[in-house]
Protein backbone atom coordinates (compact mmCIF):
# COMPACT_ATOMS: atom_id res chain seq x y z
CA UNK A 1 0.00 0.00 0.00
CA UNK A 2 2.68 2.61 0.60
CA UNK A 3 4.52 1.90 -2.07
CA UNK A 4 0.86 2.57 -4.39
CA UNK A 5 1.05 5.93 -2.76
CA UNK A 6 4.53 6.66 -3.23
CA UNK A 7 4.13 5.89 -7.01
CA UNK A 8 0.92 7.57 -6.91
CA UNK A 9 2.71 10.91 -5.10
CA UNK A 10 6.00 10.74 -7.87
CA UNK A 11 3.69 10.57 -10.74
CA UNK A 12 1.11 13.03 -10.13
CA UNK A 13 4.33 14.92 -9.71
CA UNK A 14 5.91 14.51 -13.07
CA UNK A 15 2.54 15.03 -14.60
CA UNK A 16 2.42 18.37 -12.76
CA UNK A 17 5.89 19.40 -14.53
CA UNK A 18 4.81 18.02 -17.35
CA UNK A 19 1.89 19.82 -17.81
CA UNK A 20 3.49 23.32 -16.28
CA UNK A 21 6.28 23.33 -18.89
CA UNK A 22 3.42 22.86 -21.63
CA UNK A 23 0.96 25.38 -20.38
CA UNK A 24 0.68 28.71 -22.93
CA UNK A 25 1.55 30.40 -19.83
CA UNK A 26 5.21 29.31 -19.52
CA UNK A 27 5.61 30.48 -23.31
CA UNK A 28 6.98 33.92 -24.30
CA UNK A 29 7.15 34.49 -27.78
CA UNK A 30 9.48 37.21 -29.39
CA UNK A 31 7.48 39.68 -31.29
CA UNK A 32 8.38 42.60 -33.86
CA UNK A 33 6.79 45.83 -33.92
CA UNK A 34 7.96 48.66 -36.07
CA UNK A 35 9.22 51.21 -33.58
CA UNK A 36 7.93 54.18 -33.90
CA UNK A 37 4.56 56.31 -32.36
CA UNK A 38 1.71 55.61 -31.61
CA UNK A 39 1.76 51.77 -32.22
CA UNK A 40 5.23 51.00 -30.37
CA UNK A 41 7.75 53.18 -28.48
CA UNK A 42 9.54 54.43 -25.88
CA UNK A 43 8.69 57.53 -23.79
CA UNK A 44 10.28 60.09 -21.68
CA UNK A 45 10.35 57.88 -19.10
CA UNK A 46 11.76 54.72 -20.70
CA UNK A 47 8.45 52.76 -20.47
CA UNK A 48 7.40 51.08 -23.44
CA UNK A 49 4.26 52.21 -24.33
CA UNK A 50 2.09 52.36 -27.23
CA UNK A 51 -1.55 51.06 -28.74
CA UNK A 52 -0.08 47.49 -30.14
CA UNK A 53 1.84 47.28 -26.54
CA UNK A 54 -1.29 47.84 -24.87
CA UNK A 55 -2.87 45.39 -27.61
CA UNK A 56 -0.19 42.80 -26.42
CA UNK A 57 -0.79 43.26 -23.05
CA UNK A 58 -4.50 42.47 -23.20
CA UNK A 59 -3.93 39.18 -25.10
CA UNK A 60 -1.06 38.05 -22.51
CA UNK A 61 -4.08 38.39 -19.92
CA UNK A 62 -6.12 36.86 -22.08
CA UNK A 63 -4.46 33.82 -23.54
CA UNK A 64 -1.69 32.94 -20.61
CA UNK A 65 1.07 33.95 -23.16
CA UNK A 66 4.30 36.38 -22.78
CA UNK A 67 5.23 38.74 -25.13
CA UNK A 68 8.53 40.15 -25.81
CA UNK A 69 8.72 43.25 -27.71
CA UNK A 70 11.11 43.69 -30.28
CA UNK A 71 11.42 47.23 -31.71
CA UNK A 72 13.14 47.24 -34.75
CA UNK A 73 12.60 49.28 -38.14
CA UNK A 74 9.54 47.89 -40.65
CA UNK A 75 12.10 46.27 -43.18
CA UNK A 76 13.74 44.32 -39.92
CA UNK A 77 10.73 43.08 -38.31
CA UNK A 78 9.71 41.44 -42.09
CA UNK A 79 13.17 39.70 -42.38
CA UNK A 80 13.02 38.70 -38.62
CA UNK A 81 10.04 36.72 -39.23
CA UNK A 82 11.43 35.50 -42.25
CA UNK A 83 14.63 33.97 -41.03
CA UNK A 84 12.61 32.66 -37.83
CA UNK A 85 14.59 35.24 -35.30
CA UNK A 86 10.96 36.66 -34.62
CA UNK A 87 7.92 34.14 -33.28
CA UNK A 88 5.82 36.67 -34.71
CA UNK A 89 4.99 40.70 -35.66
CA UNK A 90 2.08 43.12 -35.70
CA UNK A 91 2.01 44.64 -38.80
CA UNK A 92 -0.76 45.19 -41.45
CA UNK A 93 -1.19 41.77 -43.29
CA UNK A 94 2.22 41.60 -45.38
CA UNK A 95 1.96 39.62 -48.98
CA UNK A 96 6.12 39.58 -48.78
CA UNK A 97 5.28 37.02 -45.86
CA UNK A 98 2.70 34.82 -47.48
CA UNK A 99 5.51 31.69 -47.87
CA UNK A 100 6.80 32.36 -44.44
CA UNK A 101 4.01 32.69 -41.78
CA UNK A 102 0.66 31.58 -40.80
CA UNK A 103 -1.62 34.88 -40.45
CA UNK A 104 -3.86 34.92 -37.38
CA UNK A 105 -6.48 37.30 -37.02
CA UNK A 106 -7.36 40.16 -38.64
CA UNK A 107 -6.88 42.46 -35.08
CA UNK A 108 -8.29 45.42 -35.94
CA UNK A 109 -8.53 47.41 -39.04
CA UNK A 110 -7.33 50.87 -39.60
CA UNK A 111 -7.73 53.79 -42.71
CA UNK A 112 -4.86 54.38 -44.54
CA UNK A 113 -4.91 57.26 -46.49
CA UNK A 114 -2.54 59.39 -48.50
CA UNK A 115 -2.13 63.02 -46.86
CA UNK A 116 -0.60 65.71 -49.90
CA UNK A 117 0.69 69.08 -49.45
CA UNK A 118 -1.43 72.24 -48.93
CA UNK A 119 -3.54 73.40 -51.85
CA UNK A 120 -3.73 69.35 -53.15
CA UNK A 121 -6.87 67.87 -53.10
CA UNK A 122 -7.13 64.39 -53.50
CA UNK A 123 -10.48 62.58 -54.71
CA UNK A 124 -9.30 59.37 -56.91
CA UNK A 125 -6.48 57.09 -56.93
CA UNK A 126 -5.35 58.34 -60.42
CA UNK A 127 -4.14 61.58 -59.28
CA UNK A 128 -1.89 59.81 -57.35
CA UNK A 129 0.29 59.01 -60.97
CA UNK A 130 0.52 63.29 -60.90
CA UNK A 131 2.82 63.23 -57.72
CA UNK A 132 6.48 63.82 -58.00
CA UNK A 133 7.59 61.89 -55.02
CA UNK A 134 5.15 59.58 -52.06
CA UNK A 135 7.15 59.36 -49.14
CA UNK A 136 6.35 55.45 -47.97
CA UNK A 137 8.04 53.78 -44.88
CA UNK A 138 10.41 51.29 -45.60
CA UNK A 139 9.09 47.78 -46.21
CA UNK A 140 5.71 48.66 -45.35
CA UNK A 141 2.36 47.29 -47.01
CA UNK A 142 -0.73 49.66 -47.47
CA UNK A 143 -3.01 47.94 -50.46
CA UNK A 144 -2.14 45.93 -52.89
CA UNK A 145 -3.01 47.76 -56.09
CA UNK A 146 -0.57 50.63 -54.37
CA UNK A 147 2.24 48.08 -53.59
CA UNK A 148 2.77 46.73 -56.83
CA UNK A 149 2.35 49.88 -58.86
CA UNK A 150 5.37 50.75 -60.26
CA UNK A 151 4.20 54.02 -62.03
CA UNK A 152 3.88 55.66 -58.99
CA UNK A 153 7.05 57.54 -57.94
CA UNK A 154 7.93 56.46 -54.37
CA UNK A 155 10.50 57.53 -52.02
CA UNK A 156 11.09 55.11 -48.61
CA UNK A 157 11.58 56.90 -45.16
CA UNK A 158 12.21 55.33 -42.16
CA UNK A 159 8.76 56.33 -39.95
CA UNK A 160 6.25 58.74 -40.33
CA UNK A 161 7.79 61.27 -38.33
CA UNK A 162 10.27 61.57 -41.45
CA UNK A 163 7.92 61.26 -44.03
CA UNK A 164 6.12 64.52 -42.80
CA UNK A 165 9.17 66.38 -42.20
CA UNK A 166 9.66 65.86 -46.07
CA UNK A 167 5.99 66.99 -47.05
CA UNK A 168 6.11 70.23 -44.41
CA UNK A 169 9.70 70.92 -46.52
CA UNK A 170 7.46 70.52 -50.01
CA UNK A 171 9.90 67.60 -50.35
CA UNK A 172 7.39 65.15 -51.05
CA UNK A 173 4.38 66.36 -52.51
CA UNK A 174 2.27 63.49 -50.45
CA UNK A 175 2.77 60.63 -47.19
CA UNK A 176 1.15 57.46 -47.20
CA UNK A 177 0.36 56.15 -43.92
CA UNK A 178 -2.50 54.97 -41.31
CA UNK A 179 -4.13 57.49 -40.24
CA UNK A 180 -3.86 56.82 -36.60
CA UNK A 181 0.19 57.14 -37.77
CA UNK A 182 -0.22 60.12 -39.48
CA UNK A 183 -2.44 62.08 -36.75
CA UNK A 184 -0.21 61.11 -34.44
CA UNK A 185 2.89 62.30 -35.44
CA UNK A 186 1.45 65.62 -36.95
CA UNK A 187 0.78 66.04 -33.25
CA UNK A 188 4.23 65.61 -31.98
CA UNK A 189 5.29 68.47 -35.04
CA UNK A 190 2.81 70.91 -33.63
CA UNK A 191 0.59 70.37 -36.78
CA UNK A 192 -2.78 68.85 -37.99
CA UNK A 193 -4.16 66.87 -40.99
CA UNK A 194 -6.07 70.44 -41.43
CA UNK A 195 -2.76 72.25 -42.49
CA UNK A 196 -2.58 70.21 -45.33
CA UNK A 197 -4.36 69.33 -48.83
CA UNK A 198 -7.37 66.58 -48.84
CA UNK A 199 -6.22 63.33 -48.14
CA UNK A 200 -6.98 59.99 -50.29
CA UNK A 201 -9.00 57.18 -48.24
CA UNK A 202 -6.60 54.65 -49.86
CA UNK A 203 -7.70 51.32 -48.47
CA UNK A 204 -8.99 49.97 -44.73
CA UNK A 205 -6.43 47.86 -43.54
CA UNK A 206 -6.33 45.23 -41.33
CA UNK A 207 -3.65 44.27 -38.30
CA UNK A 208 -2.28 40.59 -38.21
CA UNK A 209 -0.64 38.82 -35.88
CA UNK A 210 2.19 37.05 -38.41
CA UNK A 211 2.96 34.14 -36.91
CA UNK A 212 6.37 32.94 -38.30
CA UNK A 213 6.79 29.18 -39.75
CA UNK A 214 10.01 28.91 -38.38
CA UNK A 215 8.88 29.72 -34.50
CA UNK A 216 9.59 26.73 -31.97
CA UNK A 217 6.24 27.50 -31.08
CA UNK A 218 4.03 26.18 -33.28
CA UNK A 219 1.81 24.85 -30.55
CA UNK A 220 0.13 27.57 -28.93
CA UNK A 221 -1.20 28.67 -32.48
CA UNK A 222 -5.03 27.84 -31.77
CA UNK A 223 -4.54 29.42 -27.99
CA UNK A 224 -3.06 32.49 -29.71
CA UNK A 225 -5.91 32.58 -32.40
CA UNK A 226 -8.70 31.92 -30.23
CA UNK A 227 -7.70 35.11 -28.01
CA UNK A 228 -7.13 37.08 -30.85
CA UNK A 229 -10.56 36.19 -31.93
CA UNK A 230 -12.53 37.04 -28.44
CA UNK A 231 -10.66 40.36 -28.29
CA UNK A 232 -10.93 41.75 -31.90
CA UNK A 233 -12.87 44.45 -32.29
CA UNK A 234 -12.73 47.14 -36.34
CA UNK A 235 -11.66 50.25 -34.31
CA UNK A 236 -9.50 48.36 -31.03
CA UNK A 237 -6.20 49.75 -31.64
CA UNK A 238 -7.55 53.63 -32.58
CA UNK A 239 -9.35 53.10 -29.67
CA UNK A 240 -6.14 51.93 -27.62
CA UNK A 241 -4.62 54.76 -29.17
CA UNK A 242 -6.88 57.20 -27.72
CA UNK A 243 -7.09 55.79 -24.15
CA UNK A 244 -4.47 56.77 -21.67
CA UNK A 245 -1.13 55.61 -21.54
CA UNK A 246 -0.37 51.99 -19.61
CA UNK A 247 3.24 51.91 -20.38
CA UNK A 248 5.49 48.82 -19.25
CA UNK A 249 8.75 49.31 -17.52
CA UNK A 250 11.53 48.82 -20.19
CA UNK A 251 13.80 46.34 -18.83
CA UNK A 252 17.68 46.50 -18.99
CA UNK A 253 19.93 43.65 -20.30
Amino acid sequence: MFKWLLLCILFCGFSAQLVAKTLPSAITLKVGVPGFAPFAYVNKQSQLTGSVVRYLDLLSVKTGIQFEIVLWPYARVIAGVQRGTLDGAVIFRNAQLNDYVTFIGPISKSKVIVLPQMGRNLSTYNQLLLLNHIAVIRGASFSRTFDEDTQLRKLQVSDYAQGLNLLRLNRVNAVVGSLQGIEYNLIALGANIQDFGTPLLLAENSNWFHFSKKSAHQDVIPELTKGIEDLYQPDLLYRLYKSSESPRVMKNN
